[in-house]
């Protein structure tokens, strides 16, 4: 019944956008979750009796499909990505017809595995997207999404169409090709990661804006900091809205509405809970899949850090929010200055002339002494070294007294290291904060 219902829905808001959005936001939370728990119970006896991993591992942990309703009924049973990464077959649980990989922060892709079926289901979900956005037939969309063996392209190119707007999705194409093509066929949408989205911005600043657009869509699970948020926005005359995906999700788990304040849940396919928070609610994003047939994923550990916003948006969509990702487990590093993550610096870095948005803390041991080296990409140009430093040091005086007492007293020290532009990142992803300390 329930997936009856998801199904109905969603091929009604490809033909009414606007009315399946109303309908969304009267639809009352408790019929959202009680939906979720149905579907969620039908996950759990699919995997005891299909996956021999789940089947030994809920024995493992003495769970009781019976009478387990929710995720946290599982007591200590959690799904690490090392376990998805070793042995991805023993999840499946029907029959594979297509595969999706991470990026591989870890320098280790998983792989997830979904039938056609489920990718023409999750391709539908842009139908919320398109009444969210208020997207038209006259509209003209570029989604420069990576291919590969990734998900972001495959899901572009899969829902863009249920948008019903001219469209072209050409893959990874450099900026500078699609800025000369705007004056050809007008894209008004532009969509692709971020670090694509700002160097098309940079492309555009250095030749003249052709004319502002109407929407940027930027995808991954890295977030944006509010800096090269604003300079985007600010350049195009548009918002920008961000979703949160991953290929463990093999979907978006969350979406920026216009309001761009938190990522609305996917509260239709996933249970979503917040593991070991801490007193402002921070703690790792711990997903559920309640859709998935081929490869179910229960209480996946995503790694990521960020809290639940129970309030409801002032766009009036029912969905639970996620918070901007904070930064990731293994990211959050306790030193001399207590426990630091990257949303930490980046606030002391956010606002300080001259460096590009890349930037990457280390955690250092020199001479027996915790250093914080700060990596920092700088502008075209000769930035002035010395006044960037003084800002940085005055911004940890100002707002973090542990660590500028650590600094002043000898117990931390700190040093910079400049790079150029587009250097740091060697992947699709960017670690912010690494802790160097075992290696040296």
């Amino acid at each position: 019944m329930y997936q009856f219902i998801a199904e109905r829905a969603q091929k009604i808001g490809a033909s009414h956008p606007q009315a399946f959005l109303k309908m969304l936001h009267m639809l009352p939370r408790g019929l959202l979750a009680r939906n979720r728990e149905r579907a969620f119970r039908a996950t759990l006896r699919l995997a005891a009796s299909a996956s021999p991993f789940y089947r030994r591992k809920f024995e493992e942990h003495g769970v009781d499909i019976k009478r387990a309703r929710r995720p946290e009924d599982l007591g200590s049973f959690y799904l690490g990505p090392e376990e998805v990464r070793a042995a991805p077959e023993s999840f499946v649980c029907a029959k594979p017809e297509l595969a999706v990989e991470s990026s591989g922060t870890t320098g280790h892709a998983a792989r997830v595995f979904l039938s056609y079926d489920e990718l023409e289901y999750i391709a539908r979900q842009a139908i919320i997207l398109k009444g969210v956005y208020n997207i038209s037939e006259q509209d003209r969309v570029v989604s420069t999404f990576d291919y590969g063996f990734c998900l972001d392209g495959l899901l572009a190119s899969k829902g863009i169409p249920y948008w019903k707007s001219f469209a072209m999705c050409v893959g990874r194409v450099d900026p500078a090709e699609i800025y000369r093509k705007m004056s050809t066929y007008r894209f008004n949408i532009v969509m692709s990661g971020i670090p694509w989205l700002a160097r098309f911005t940079e492309v555009a600043e250095a030749e003249g804006r052709p004319y502002p657009l109407k929407l940027l869509v930027g995808g991954g699970g890295g977030g944006i900091s509010r800096r090269t948020r604003e300079w985007i926005e600010r350049f195009w005359g548009a918002p920008l809205c961000v979703t949160y995906a991953s290929a463990e999700a093999a979907t978006d788990l969350g979406f920026q509405c216009l309001e761009r304040d938190g990522y609305h849940l996917n509260d239709f396919d996933f249970f979503v809970e917040i593991l070991d928070p801490d007193t402002e609610g921070y703690g790792e994003i711990v997903l559920t899949t309640v859709r998935r047939k081929v490869m179910p994923l229960i209480r996946y550990r995503t790694g990521d850090v960020a809290r639940l916003i129970t309030e409801r948006c002032r766009c009036g969509l029912p969905f639970r929010r996620l918070s901007t990702i904070r930064g990731r487990r293994d990211e959050i590093v306790a030193s001399v200055w207590g426990n630091v993550h990257p949303d930490f610096f980046e606030k002391i870095l956010g606002s300080v002339p001259g460096i590009a948005d890349d930037w990457q803390v280390a955690l250092l041991e020199k001479n027996g002494k915790q250093t914080f080296q700060f990596r920092l990409e700088v502008e075209d140009g000769k930035p002035d070294r010395e006044e960037i430093e003084n800002l940085i040091l005055k911004k940890i005086e100002s707002s973090h007294s542990l660590g500028w007492q650590a600094y002043t007293q000898g117990l931390a020290g700190v040093e910079f290291a400049y790079h150029p532009k587009r250097t740091l990142r060697t992947g699709r992803k960017l670690l912010r904060l690494i802790d160097e300390r075992k290696s040296a």
